[in-house]
């Protein structure tokens, strides 16, 4: 039980957090460029320590499924991690979108909802699939933004197949039992 609380707690923080420092921007609207720059270089270190944690998070807690529970939650646990780590990098997006137009090009045009809703699905194709949406980033700092999920989720996916084999066992028993059906 303890352990539970302790990784929803991690989970609620790590989505909440990107929102507070989207609400720390927006109140802070009337930034310099350089006190912009310098709020994205802290948020970005902020975020990539959530993700390392994160990621170090989840890998653990795959290999304790892995010893003692079901595998379909080994399944759960890396579809949660894609899809908050997406929530993470959108967020980030949405913030440089919003300082800036500029940055991505064939943005939906709508209330920050739809714009966020939008920068969802481009992190989260980014992740999965190289991107499959619309959004292009157009400037250096969101290139370098986009670069850093890519690198980030291929580390990930090195990290979670490398270290688990009991993934791939995984989807060869389901294999198994379709085949044999």
């Amino acid at each position: 039980m303890k352990m539970f609380s302790k990784n929803i707690k991690h989970t609620i923080l790590s989505l909440l957090l990107p929102f507070g420092m989207y609400f720390v921007y927006n109140s802070f609207k009337n930034l310099s460029e350089f006190e912009f720059y310098f709020f994205l270089f802290f948020f970005y270190f902020i975020l990539l320590n959530i993700i390392l944690f994160f990621t170090l998070n989840k890998v653990e807690r795959i290999s304790m499924i892995v010893e003692s529970k079901p595998k379909y939650l080994i399944l759960y646990e890396v579809i949660k991690y894609v899809l908050i780590v997406s929530f993470i990098f959108s967020t980030y997006y949405w913030i440089i979108y919003d300082y800036k137009k500029q940055n991505f090009i064939n943005v939906i045009q709508g209330n920050k909802f739809e714009i966020f809703f939008d920068f969802y699905y481009y992190s989260l194709t980014t992740f999965i699939m190289n991107n499959a949406s619309e959004i292009k980033p157009t400037t250096i700092l969101s290139k370098f933004l986009v670069l850093s999920q890519i690198l980030i989720s291929f580390s990930s996916i090195v990290i979670y197949l490398s270290n688990h084999k009991d993934f791939g066992n995984f989807f060869k028993q389901i294999e198994d039992k379709i085949n044999n059906k």
